[in-house]
Formats: structure tokens, sequence, C-alpha cells
């Protein structure tokens, strides 16, 4: 009984606090809020081993809260505990019931959602968006496993959220690499924002889906304090085998506060005139459950973590020179012979010399390892490599987890498939997530296959990043775009030492090398392969290799053409301007994408700085078609070195 008082006790003090975090912020969610307090005191009081000292500490037990509408609960339970705050831990502090009610306000880092970059260490990934936390988890899951550490992860999902379909990517994929250390919880309320959720998000709904997905599944009540501590006993004896453990819990949204409950009460807070009505009514809750004036005894006590060594720092990690690099994965002779070489191949060669210098590297890929060449890294490293399938929205979110542990994850899939998945790049960004992305057969030089597999927005979505600082003050995303095999695999050894996104297209074409093998390339960069007084032509991966043929063909009537190969961005334009005044005044960008990339960068920096520069913008202009041959798709989409030539 004493448990079960104290688990009731504390959930009526964290629930209060709840209530009145929002009510001092004037929004939030407390009826949410309300229907966790029970699995949020369970958790946070006694299941997870952890230290509210240190939340850095890389064996504890982590809670990842995908819906995250709900953090105020949490954000109670952790100032009652004394969890610190602070975003390192020479600064850390712990957090106080003054922190807590300064939710979402502009200089707390308690914000309105889990947002870790703030100082709040308890969370490893930003979340929200709703139906992203579970990959999170996965991707924790995944270090834990690979790093031999003894962790859990729990997981809160809403019942509404489970609709999202990225939810039941990460299902499978929790089941496919047997994380039996992953915990979903699925909190079943059975209300959304604007109506009662689906009968297909009913608790017994979602439980059926749970084992049909291959998870042992135990449906609770969620304000039971015995029966969630018994759910959570059987996970020692459950991670014996193959298959994880899933919770279905029962909750009542508002729980313990009638006039907080049924529709109409999510994300509204409680104005300040009712806070005594509520908080009348979870007293006589407490009255009820016989806990009123209970004295709590040290019947809740917060399990330590194990202490592990953290590894030693690591500098700047180099790899194997190109030519050696490329001998590893068999391309030795196309490069001895002259041969052209694709710069995804180039990026397959790179990743496994990565995965030799630095144990922190791992690969994910989705199902796609035998054209991104990534699966020459799933080879040589199979314990540093996770299969995603065909769920590209789940492998960046559990790359997000996997970062938040300490690895570098190299996410590969089709370029075009990225965009699937541009809200959980966007949610790892403000999550501060040190993980890579690269889009193979990129731009509309993949020809036969068509609209369909062509990547053309995708660089107007990254460069957007570019130019936003983030809580590092750096730019939010580092974009490249290499147009030879050198480049690429110098680009690729670049951005694992890069903290933070970093997005690189490859090609799928073979082509002509540029560089020689010790070229350098930085974030920012570019090269000027040709140098002319009449124009200066500006682009990037494939359409580099058109304007060279441009250029020669101008040269053969007298003029001559600056030829610049703008890798990188955000772009040091200002020596691009300053060979454009040199070099007749006039810039060309040629590009194999919809607007918004070199054509703004340059345009931007013409604009801002005040140059005397003429600017002609070549890219997608309208939605291309298949054809046999890339130089088809490009003289359709006049884009050709016939095209370059009546701009010039």
């Amino acid at each position: 009984m004493s448990f079960a008082a104290a688990v009731n006790k504390k959930a009526i003090e964290i629930g209060k606090l709840s209530v009145e975090m929002t009510t001092s912020a004037g929004s939030g969610h407390p009826s949410t809020s309300l229907s966790l307090t029970h699995l949020i005191t369970v958790l946070m009081y006694h299941q997870m081993r952890w230290d509210p000292k240190d939340p850095w500490n890389r064996a504890s037990d982590r809670l990842v809260l995908s819906e995250g509408h709900a953090v105020p609960i949490i954000y109670a339970a952790y100032a009652d505990i004394g969890g610190v705050i602070g975003k390192t831990k020479a600064e850390a502090r712990p957090m106080t019931r003054e922190d807590a009610l300064s939710l979402r306000a502009i200089e707390s880092p308690i914000d309105g959602h889990p947002h870790p970059q703030l100082g709040f260490p308890f969370f490893d990934a930003a979340t929200g968006s709703l139906g992203q936390g579970l990959s999170v988890a996965a991707g924790l899951g995944c270090a834990a496993k690979a790093d031999k550490l003894d962790r859990n992860i729990y997981c809160i999902i809403g019942d509404g959220e489970s609709r999202e379909g990225q939810i039941w990517e990460a299902a499978d994929f929790v089941v496919d690499h047997a994380l039996t250390n992953v915990i979903p919880i699925f909190n079943c309320n059975e209300l959304a924002q604007s109506d009662y959720v689906s009968p297909q998000q009913s608790d017994e709904v979602i439980a059926r889906k749970l084992q049909d997905f291959g998870y042992i599944v135990q449906i609770i009540n969620g304000h039971s304090p015995q029966e969630i501590a018994n759910a959570f006993a059987k996970l020692p004896v459950v991670q014996n085998g193959p298959r994880p453990m899933a919770i279905v819990a029962k909750t009542v949204k508002g729980w313990g506060a009638p006039s907080e409950q049924g529709m109409g009460k999510h994300g509204t807070p409680v104005k300040k005139d009712k806070m005594s009505e509520v908080f009348g009514e979870l007293d006589r809750t407490a009255k009820d459950l016989g806990v009123a004036d209970y004295k709590m005894d040290s019947e809740l006590k917060i399990k330590p973590p194990k202490t592990v060594i953290d590894p030693k720092p690591i500098g700047t990690i180099r790899i194997a020179p190109f030519a050696e690099g490329l001998a590893k994965v068999g391309l030795d002779k196309d490069l001895q012979g002259g041969k052209p070489i694709a710069p995804r191949k180039a990026y397959g060669a790179a990743l496994v010399a990565l995965g030799e210098a630095d144990k922190r590297v791992v690969g994910l890929d989705a199902d796609v390892k035998n054209s991104t060449h990534a699966e020459w890294f799933a080879k040589k490293f199979p314990a540093q490599f996770f299969e995603c399938r065909i769920a590209e929205q789940n492998m960046i979110s559990a790359a997000a987890g996997l970062a938040a542990a300490g690895k570098i994850p190299f996410c590969s899939t089709f370029a075009k498939f990225v965009t699937r998945a541009y809200d959980q790049v966007e949610m790892a960004i403000i999550s501060g997530a040190n993980f890579k992305v690269t889009g193979s057969h990129a731009g509309v030089t993949l020809a036969a296959d068509g609209p369909s597999q062509m990547s053309l927005p995708d660089v107007a979505f990254f460069r957007s990043f570019c130019h936003v600082k983030n809580f590092n003050g750096g730019p939010a995303v580092r974009y490249f775009f290499p147009a030879d095999a050198v480049s690429c695999y110098k680009i690729t050894e670049l951005m694992a030492n890069v903290d933070g996104c970093c997005y690189q297209r490859t090609l799928r074409a073979e082509t002509k090398m540029l560089y020689k093998p010790e070229e350098t390339f930085e974030v920012g960069g570019f090269k000027v392969l040709r140098e002319g007084k009449d124009v200066v032509f500006v682009a990037a991966g494939y359409m580099v290799h058109e304007c060279l043929k441009a250029a020669d063909e101008l040269a053969k009537s007298g003029r001559k053409a600056a030829v610049v190969d703008a890798y990188s961005m955000p772009l040091q334009t200002k020596g691009i301007l300053e060979l454009a005044t040199r070099s007749g005044g006039t810039i060309i960008t040629v590009e194999d994408n919809y607007s918004g990339g070199l054509d703004a960068e340059i345009a931007t920096a013409i604009a801002t700085s005040g140059a005397d520069v003429k600017l002609k913008s070549l890219y997608v202009s309208q939605v291309p078609k298949s054809g046999r041959e890339p130089q088809d798709v490009l003289d359709y989409l006049h884009l050709g070195t016939k095209a370059i030539l009546q701009a010039v």
C-alpha cells in the first residue's frame, strides 16, 4: 500500500504544478499532462536508472516524450526532484519551482516542447512534431546495443499520434533490430485535439497492431501504480528473448480534475480565477485515494545508473588517401585506367575509410545501399550499420537518436526520397544533432527514371538552413554538391569533422576527374577551374562539366569564360563577385534543380553587397520528363551546352 499511496500522492503534487505552470505561461496542455501523472511518477521516481545531478551519464536510462506537448508534467517532476539544468556540466544547477513557472518565457530554458539545446539535458531530442519520438528512441537503443550499455529507453506516445505512419516504421525497425531495450508506452486517453481518436487508435486496436508487429504487449490501467510497476517488472524477463515489450496504458485526459476532462480541453490552460477550483478537485481526488495526509518516507527512490568511463575525445578524423580508399572497395583498376568514377561510388569508399578511422561513425540506409554504395560499409562494419528499409522518416529520426548517444550517423538514400523526411531533418536540426545525409542520384541527369525519381527542390530547402544559425552559432546546415570522385571523397571526410547537419548530393553518372587526389575542400568553398575575362559560369555537380564544355566552345570563337565549381553553401560569395568584376561583370549560374539554390545565393550576394555584377540564372524551370540519356533531359529543359551558350 505504501508504494501505491506514495505514487498517488506524488502524482497529485506534480499534476498540480503542471497545471500551475501552464496557467502561468498562458498556454500549454494541462489535461494531457494530467493523463501522464502516474506513468511519469513511476518512471522518474522509481523505474528509471538515472542521476538527477548528471543527466548526461551515458549509462542512464532515457525517456523520449514523443507527444511533446505533455512536457509540463515532466518539467514538474524534474523540478520536484531537483534535476540539473544547463547547457554544460560547468553551468549546471538544480531546477527549481520558479524555473518551472517560467515555462515558455523567451529567456527560459523551459521551452514549450522538449528542446535539449536550450539547457534541459534530460531530453535527447526535440519532439512535438508528432510521430517521431519512437524513431529517436530506436536510435538511442541501437547506440546502446552497439556500445554494450545496459540502459533502457522509454518512449511515451499519444494514442492520436499513433495514426502517424512513422510510428509504425519505427515499430518495425525496433523488431527488425531486436531492440528489447526500447519500450514504447502508448498513452491511450481517447481524446485528440479536435475530436475523439478514431476507433483505429483505441487501446484494443493499438494492442492488436503491436502484437501483430511482434511485440509482447501489456495493457494496463495507466493510473494504477501497481499495474504500472508490475508491467515494468516484467521487462528483465522479456529482454532475455528477441521480442521487445510495449505497454498500452489506459488513461484519463485531465485525470483527477473533472473540470479538465472531456472534449475541448486540449491545449487550453486553466484560467487564473479557476485555479482554486481545479486544485480543489485534485485535493478531493487525493482524499478519495486516501493520500490527502499521506507522509512519504522513501517509498519512491531513484535508482542510480552504472558508472561508465567516457571515451577519450577524438580530434580531427583522418581517412586513407584517395587512391588507397578507392582500392579498399575495388575501384583501383578504374582509377589506374583513367576511367570516370561516379561520385556516389567515391562516397561509398569514403564511408568505409571513415568506419576504419573512427568507430563512432555509423551508417544508415533506406533499402538502396547497393545504389548509394553504402553497402560497402555495411559489409565491412555490420555492427555499425543499420538497415532502415523503405522508411526514410524513421531513418532520419533514428539518426538523431544515434547522434544524441555520441555516434556520427551517415544516412544514405536517393536525394528524391530525402524530401519525405524534411520535417524529421528540421527536428533533428532543432535537437542539435550531429548527423549527415547523402542523397544520391541527384538532379535531372538521372534521365531515364523520370521526375518521380529526381531531387529538384532539395537545394532550396537545405540552402535555407545554410543561412540560419544553430544554437552553437554556426550554420544550421552545411550543403555540398561534389562534381567528381575526388571532391566527393574529400567532402565526405570533411562532413565527418563538421559538428551538425550536413547534406550532400551525389551523382549516379560516371564523371570525369576534375581534381588531383591531394586537393582540399572547405565549408563554403569554391574552385576556379577556368580563368576568363568575358563571363563567369557558376555551377555545381554535373553542371560544372556542362559549363566546362560551354567554355571550350566559347574559346573557339576567342571568348574566355571563367568556370567556378561552387560545391558548398553557405557560399563564400565575396571571392566570386570579385572574380566577376574582373571577368566581364556577368555571372551565369547553371543548376539541375529548381530555383532557390545557387541563383538565390548569388543574387542575394549581389543585392546585399551592391556589386556591379549582372546575373542570369539557368535552372529547372518546368516539370521534367524521362529521357534515355542525361543530355536528352538537359536539352529538353534548356540546360545543356547549347542553352548555356545561348545564355551568354
